[in-house]
């Protein structure tokens, strides 16, 4: 069994180096950010006020999650719906970061996570992977990015599913995120001794992706 931890800011580029990175080793990527973006659709879907925290804990006992993978990229299903193509979208973030911080929400999201950690070879990406959800893993990464690096990643990918924002809105956006991950007083977004740390702002994927790689197999120090 291999576990590889990752934690990371918004947009960061943890999905897709892991994607990437999971299939070059042939394990499973897991993308926690996915199941909790899974209780932000069902949330949406359902008309709860994500701000009622006890509407959202209500709900959980209805959620059933399952997930599939695909050459090394996760697929959500949701109560029997595949959901991934509804995932990434700014109002289903924005829930997110209201869902997130609630304890029930959080434990209910680690219990999956823990579980497929006994069950398979995999690599974890999140916030508080390397912290919190498996701080023994095998591998721990921390990935970083200049703010405006990230917010050009996630305003193009905003685009490109046709939403109507700004530069400047997305940064801001990326900016109170970032205060709200790391200064949450459950589980925070923080960088622990032990883990390796890699800004990412100026390597092209495939270089960060081959220096990873390289850690894993002991070829890099």
């Amino acid at each position: 069994m291999l576990t590889i931890a990752v934690d990371g800011y918004s947009s960061s580029g943890k999905g897709a180096v892991c994607t990437r990175l999971a299939r070059r080793l042939g394990i499973i990527h897991f993308e926690t950010g996915a199941i909790y973006r899974l209780l932000g659709v069902y949330v949406k879907e359902n008309n709860i006020d994500p701000n009622d925290k006890d509407a959202v804990v209500s709900a959980l006992k209805d959620i059933k999650v399952s997930l599939e993978h695909d050459n090394g990229k996760q697929i959500t299903i949701l109560n029997g719906e595949n959901i991934t193509d509804k995932l990434h979208t700014s109002e289903i973030s924005d829930i997110c970061s209201i869902l997130s911080p609630y304890p029930e929400c959080r434990d209910f999201v680690t219990n999956i996570q823990r579980s497929m950690a006994k069950e398979y070879s995999l690599i974890m990406e999140g916030r508080d992977i390397t912290s919190h959800v498996l701080p023994d893993a095998d591998f721990k990464f921390f990935l970083d990015a200049e703010l405006d690096v990230r917010a050009k990643r996630r305003y193009d990918e905003f685009v490109a599913n046709g939403e109507d924002v700004t530069f400047e809105q997305v940064k801001e956006d990326l900016r109170e995120r970032d205060k709200r991950d790391t200064e949450r007083e459950l589980c925070p977004l923080i960088l622990r001794e032990g883990t390796i740390h890699i800004d990412n702002s100026y390597m092209t994927l495939e270089d960060e992706v081959e220096l990873m790689y390289k850690i894993i197999k002991g070829e890099v120090k």
